[in-house]
């Protein structure tokens, strides 16, 4: 099943639909993560020289590691990045950390201490990291660096924030606490429920954690005199990758998807190319079995495969005519060979019989010896007539005459004609004549096969006319035909004999004329119409009004002008 031209049509429709999806996936990826990279580039690299910039009064005269470490914290924690502060030597002087939990910032608001380092920072909110400990959420080293603004009774405010990291954005939370020591609860718990798309891109519903970028980027922090040190950013949210991977997934399901309509586009196409060719194969199957009848559909959109049905049917249909030819030629055959074994059986039987009797009772009686002789010499004609006759079928039948095809006047046509059967019509007391029309009628004609059709045409009507009668030939013109007709009295032609009167050996049922048998062999009328239609004309017989009959034959016609005529 699978090798079929249906089969072979579905697989490059998906093959090529997958390779194209493939091929633009592939590019567009490419794009989009060359895109996103350069982009994450530039944007750490933006926010590591702004944190350069604050970080160069902190490492000048002196390393301040308090402020650095805040410095680091609250930009790690606004950027969602590791920030590492580094010496001239690229020693680590402040490290945010790893990502990965979700962070938490404690914000504090300092009374005014007096001391050097916290001048010039009234009422500024400072973040500090949330460490847990055990000396609780802030390191006690920070604690005890501070001084919080309280009631007198030692009682502050501290306010975390939380931030809960995915691939869409952070959530902030922010939560009161009474004291340092009270631990940040975080919830994470979710009811998470599976559905078709979270299987496909993934439920980043309540993600606590994303995929870190490999990106990171140096910059130095300097002046126009030297260098103080480093800020490196690094460990990033692979936002790009992870919508790449998104992307991907999203390609991955189009693939299928368009697979699948590919799948489903090709059986369409496929069935409407391959449904004629079945019929088609169809159609060849019932011809091949016998059934020369069968037709392949045409379908109406005029292409090649409707082309193709056209023809297998222009073929059949020639097929089945030449079939049909062979079978009426069969069955022609089958009843030439059955009429002419009759015919030639009668004369071979009497011969036959005369022999035995010249050869017994008979052969010393000179008087039935003649009588005997003679009949034998009439059986011996009419076998004769009879094989040079069925010669003569064949070989017209068969194409194998030459004719000898010229101009001939039809006047003389018919005048020798009639010639050979004045006499005979004369003894018969049979008038015969002729009518011809007043101008020259010439056909193109081989003169002996026409004067032979028109001669046994003339010994037919002379055989079924009674003494008395009378026999009419005429020759005259219809539009672009020659017609030659012949007409008798004799006693016609049953409507029932009329389909059959032209076939081989075949004799109608009026074979008597004024109570005398009408001798025959059936071949007369069988050899006008092979003569005829060798011509290209056609013959036909008519039933006279009253009785009679009249036949006609119509050859193409030859036309000459009137200097030619006179000539």
């Amino acid at each position: 099943m699978f090798r079929s031209i249906r089969w072979r049509l579905v697989f490059s429709y998906m093959a090529l639909t997958l390779l194209t999806v493939t091929l633009v996936g592939v590019l567009a990826l490419t794009l989009i993560d060359r895109y996103a990279a350069r982009q994450e580039i530039n944007h750490l690299t933006a926010n590591a020289e702004t944190v350069a910039r604050q970080a160069r009064p902190f490492l000048w005269p002196a390393p301040r590691p308090l402020k650095l470490y805040q410095l680091a914290h609250t930009s790690a924690f606004l950027g969602n990045v590791r920030v590492r502060i580094l010496g001239p030597d690229k020693q680590v002087l402040a490290d945010s950390g790893e990502f990965g939990q979700p962070r938490e910032l404690a914000w504090i608001v300092p009374h005014e201490t007096g001391r050097a380092e916290d001048q010039g920072m009234p009422g500024v909110i400072f973040a500090l990291p949330v460490v847990p400990g055990e000396s609780g959420f802030v390191p006690k080293e920070m604690q005890q660096s501070l001084i919080i603004a309280g009631d007198g009774n030692g009682n502050y405010a501290l306010i975390t924030v939380q931030r809960r990291p995915s691939i869409w954005g952070d959530r902030i939370e922010f939560e009161e606490h009474p004291d340092l020591s009270t631990p940040s609860t975080v919830e994470t718990q979710g009811d998470k429920q599976s559905t078709f798309w979270q299987l496909l891109f993934g439920d980043e519903s309540n993600t606590t954690d994303v995929a870190r970028s490999q990106r990171s980027v140096i910059i130095p922090i300097q002046d126009s005199l030297r260098i103080y040190g480093y800020v490196e950013l690094s460990n990033s949210p692979d936002f790009a990758g992870e919508s790449l991977r998104t992307v991907r997934r999203a390609l991955v399901v189009a693939g299928f998807g368009v697979g699948l309509l590919a799948v489903l586009m090709g059986l369409f196409v496929s069935r409407g190319l391959t449904a004629p060719l079945q019929s088609l194969s169809a159609t060849a199957r019932r011809m091949s079995s016998g059934d020369l009848s069968a037709r392949a559909p045409v379908q109406k959109n005029n292409d090649e495969i409707g082309e193709v049905a056209l023809q297998f049917n222009q073929m059949a249909d020639r097929l089945q005519a030449s079939f049909e030819e062979l079978a009426a030629e069969r069955d022609a055959l089958r009843r030439f060979i059955a009429d002419a074994s009759h015919e030639l059986r009668t004369p071979i039987t009497a011969l036959k019989q005369f022999v035995e009797l010249l050869q017994g009772a008979a052969a010393d009686d000179p008087n039935a010896r003649a009588e005997f002789l003679a009949e034998s010499e009439q059986q011996i004609d009419r076998l004769a007539w009879i094989t040079a006759n069925l010669l003569d079928l064949s070989r017209l039948d068969a194409n194998l005459i030459d004719l000898d095809i010229s101009e001939h006047d039809a006047a003389e046509l018919i005048t020798a004609s009639m010639a050979p059967f004045k006499a005979r019509a004369a003894e018969r007391n049979i008038e015969m004549t002729a009518k011809m029309p007043d101008e020259a009628i010439h056909a193109r004609c081989d003169r002996g096969r026409i004067e032979l059709a028109l001669s046994n045409l003339l010994d037919n009507a002379l055989k079924y006319t009674s003494p008395g009668g009378h026999v009419t030939v005429g020759v005259d013109t219809q539009e672009n035909t020659v017609r030659f007709w012949v007409t008798d009295d004799g006693p016609g032609i049953d409507a029932i004999d009329l389909p059959r009167i032209f076939d081989r050996f075949y004799r109608g049922r009026n074979r008597t004329v004024d109570g005398e048998a009408v001798r025959g062999t059936g071949l007369g009328l069988a050899i006008v119409q092979s003569i005829v239609q060798a011509h290209g004309g056609t013959i036909h017989v008519e039933r006279m009004p009253e009785h009679g009959s009249r036949f006609i034959i119509d050859l193409p016609a030859s036309h000459r002008t009137p200097a030619q005529t006179a000539a």
